[in-house]
Parts: structure tokens; sequence; C-alpha cells
């Protein structure tokens, strides 16, 4: 098998005190106008954001939501096991682009990549999305392979593997308190769950053209070693050997 790695000065107290009071008024007034100006005309927040922005959460559910609804995607996902992998900030260059520094070239809207998986076949369906039109553009399918591993894959393989009895033998009474690790350091749990990609390489390998992890467990006092469970999300299979290690 080959692995992948993922990877002020307080000089006149009276002054201060009165300045910041009339401060206070002014930020209370400029609050005020802004919540009016918002309710007036909801999309004046979105319209100030610059073209090359990362997406905001609200972008993010919105590129997710009509990738989804769209005709074209579910036909191309079909009814079988599939997940949302990954939705992505998307700059598209405007046809007419020559000059950064020209407003007018740099207007070219604001758009998401979404990238879904169905595990199937293994194939990875990638949808352009127009967030200002809320319309899915172009779709195209994508090698397996090439598509990163999400994680909700690994909790969806650490939900199957906690079915099977020798990985509950091996994590042990406190097998219910691990947890799926997540990107940032806060969200990184002391009994957790990582996971890697496994691409077979070879039709004789189980893993060949199907979507498979290996999931690494971590203790206080360590990583588990000595045991490698690999779950086959296609296959819908957990499998655990000893490795000796």
């Amino acid at each position: 098998m080959l692995y992948l790695w993922r990877l002020f000065n307080n000089t006149n107290c009276t002054r201060v005190l009165i300045l910041a009071a009339g401060l206070s008024v002014t930020a209370v007034l400029l609050l005020s106008n802004a919540l009016a100006e918002q309710t007036r005309n909801p999309g004046a927040v979105q319209q100030r954001m610059q073209p090359l922005d990362p997406l905001t959460p609200e972008e993010i559910d919105l590129a997710s939501q009509v990738a989804s609804a769209d005709a074209r995607v579910k036909a191309a996902l079909g009814v079988g096991p599939q997940q949302l992998i990954r939705v992505e900030f998307l700059a598209l260059k405007s046809p007419a682009y020559r000059d950064a520094s020209d407003p007018v070239q740099m207007k070219i809207g604001r758009h998401a990549s979404v990238i879904f998986l169905r595990y199937d076949d293994n194939v990875g369906i990638h949808v352009v999305v127009d967030l200002e039109q809320k319309t899915a553009g172009e779709i195209t399918k994508l090698d397996g392979r090439v598509v990163p591993l999400a994680a909700a894959e690994v909790t969806l393989a650490f939900n199957l593997a906690l079915k099977n009895e020798r990985v509950r033998g091996l994590l042990g009474p406190g097998a219910a308190e691990f947890r799926v690790a997540g990107a940032s350091i806060r969200d990184r749990p002391e009994n957790r769950v990582e996971g890697l990609r496994v691409v077979g390489t070879s039709p004789n390998d189980p893993c060949y053209r199907h979507r498979c992890l290996d999931l690494i467990f971590r203790q206080r006092q360590g990583y588990i070693a000595g045991t490698e469970v690999t779950v086959d999300l296609t296959a819908q299979t957990v499998r655990v050997e000893r490795t000796g290690r």
C-alpha cells in the first residue's frame, strides 16, 4: 500500500472622560445606522467585501446548499453513499483582466469550489458555485485518489470501527471517550482519533479503487502502537491487524 500523509496617555482625566463619552454616543449612532442600512439592504455588507477575501461561514453554507440542490449535481452523485468533502474560495479571472489595480477588471464576482465524494466507485464531483447568482456552474468528475480526506470521513470511519470487537478491545473501557481531532490545536482532545489516507496501488490490494483510511489512536501516554486499523468506507468494512511495531 502507498500511504499519503496528510498534512491614552492619561494627562487630563476630565477631558478623556468627556471624549470617551462622546465616542460612545458616536459609536451607538454609527451602529444604529449600520443596522438600519443592513435591514434596508441585506446585501450591503456582502457588497463591501473585497474580491479575494476568504469565504465567510454564510458563504460556505450557501455554496454547499446551492451545489446539493442542483439537479445535475444530484444526477452525478447518484443515490449511493456520498460525502461533502470541502468548500473553498475560488477566484475566476475576468476575461478582460489585465491590471489588478483596475477596480473594473477586479469585479470577478464571488465563487466557491465544492467537492463531493461518491463512495460506490470512489469518484469526486467538483462543482463551481456562483455565490452572487446562487447557481451551480461547471461540474467535473475527479479521480478519488486526488480528493483530500475530510474530517467528516474520519468520524464516519471511527463510528464504523467502534462496531468492531477488536477495536473496542484495543481502546479498552474508555473507547467511548475518544473523539476525532480537529484542525485547531484547541480541538484536540486527550483521547483522540486521527485519520491517514490509504491508497491501494495493486488490484490485489483490498483498498484498490476504494476509499480507505487508517485510524490512529492517541492517549495521554502517546499513540497506541502495534495494531493497524484500516477502514474501507467504500465496502463499509474494518480490518484490524497486528503490526509488531
